[in-house]
């Protein structure tokens, strides 16, 4: 939910183990890494499927970063500057495979990029799920600069996409959006919890654990006072809302989870159905969709933006919606007193984050922005 407390997050973690306990404190006993929320995402680009992708982004990007990974200046710099290299490194790496089913899927890329007339919309889709299944998520194109002539890749990460099953609670989304795990690093992942394609979020696991770490130390009455939650202090307020977020252990990862896929997902829609990138007016959807679908973890994410710098886009959002409740209210000093908002009965709280959604995504709509 906030690109730059990777950090903080990493290092809660690690002050986890080294006061010895384990991820069975987070729920009943079930470690983290289960059911599918989370699984190491560093896996090996040289192992078979990896060199496939490394020699698909150089076939159709020209890029010989990935397979220089592989093997260190396996594509030195004075062959980069020869016309059609690309193709060149391609095929020799074609000949040299043994295994004869990556051979068909090699050969296939091949074609697809030589002869993209030759290939139907249906076919395209149909191959994209093959390379799923080899690790390799991307999205067939075609070139609108070229009239089509050309095939090019919207997207090609070497990891694992889980389509997103969680309903959003005020769009409807009319095409599947999917989570995406790369396997190894990206700048674009880096350094955000969102990503830049139309079908697809990413959520920072590192994040997710750190918090339901918070979350099971709060309810176990343990001192986390030198902990960050959502990139903040955890402060009193904070600890009140997660204590009545959860009663007990049993669904705090997965609430968690929900609560960043949810976040993410507003971003993402905001983004696709009305082009529309504003910091503030973005946080501002994606933090009352949350307040909204969980109350009490939705404002203790909101109590932490409140920590930020005056300047910071999550801060301001939080600080609108407190003073949006304010007024309606009638009570100013909400304003200034903002540990009030969590003290207002839970279908009140639902109620305004709700109406503060529709006042904002109203605003887009007509071409407005701002409270």
């Amino acid at each position: 939910m906030k690109s730059f407390y990777f950090s903080t997050a990493l290092l809660t973690i690690l002050l986890f183990f080294e006061a010895g306990e384990s991820f069975s404190e987070i729920s009943d006993g079930e470690p983290i890494f289960g059911q599918g929320y989370y699984e190491s995402e560093t896996i090996n680009i040289k192992n078979v499927d990896g060199k496939l992708y490394a020699y698909i982004v150089l076939l159709f990007n020209e890029n010989p970063h990935f397979v220089n990974l592989i093997q260190k200046d396996s594509i030195p710099a004075k062959i980069m500057g020869n016309d059609g290299f690309h193709l060149n490194e391609y095929k020799a790496y074609l000949k040299s495979l043994s295994d004869s089913a990556i051979e068909n899927i090699a050969s296939t890329m091949l074609k697809i990029y030589l002869d993209p007339d030759h290939y139907s919309e249906a076919q395209l889709l149909y191959f994209e799920n093959v390379l799923s299944n080899h690790s390799i998520v991307l999205k067939f194109s075609r070139d609108a600069n070229r009239d089509g002539k050309r095939i090019i890749l919207d997207y090609c990460i070497y990891g694992k996409k889980t389509e997103i099953s969680i309903k959003h609670p005020f769009i409807d989304i009319p095409y599947k959006i999917f989570n995406i795990r790369p396997y190894i690093y990206y700048d674009e992942f880096s350094t955000t919890s969102s990503t830049f394609y139309y079908d697809m979020i990413y959520i920072n696991m590192d994040e997710v654990i750190n918090d339901s770490i918070i979350a099971a130390q709060i309810i176990s009455g343990k001192n986390v006072n030198t902990l960050f939650f959502v990139g903040s202090r955890v402060t009193e307020d904070i600890k009140f809302c997660l204590k009545k977020a959860f009663t007990n252990k049993s669904k705090i990862r997965e609430e968690i989870w929900e609560t960043f896929v949810i976040h993410e997902l507003t971003h993402k829609m905001i983004n696709n159905r009305y082009n529309y990138y504003d910091q503030v007016n973005g946080e501002e959807l994606s933090l009352v969709s949350t307040i909204y679908s969980r109350p009490y973890l939705g404002l203790s994410v909101m109590y932490s933006y409140l920590t930020y710098n005056s300047i910071n886009p999550h801060r301001i959002a939080a600080s609108n919606f407190v003073r949006f409740v304010a007024e309606k209210l009638g009570k100013k000093e909400i304003t200034s007193k903002p540990g009030l908002v969590k003290t207002l009965p839970e279908n009140q709280i639902k109620q305004f984050a709700r109406d503060y959604f529709f006042l904002i995504e109203g605003k887009l709509k007509g071409g407005r922005t701002g409270f």
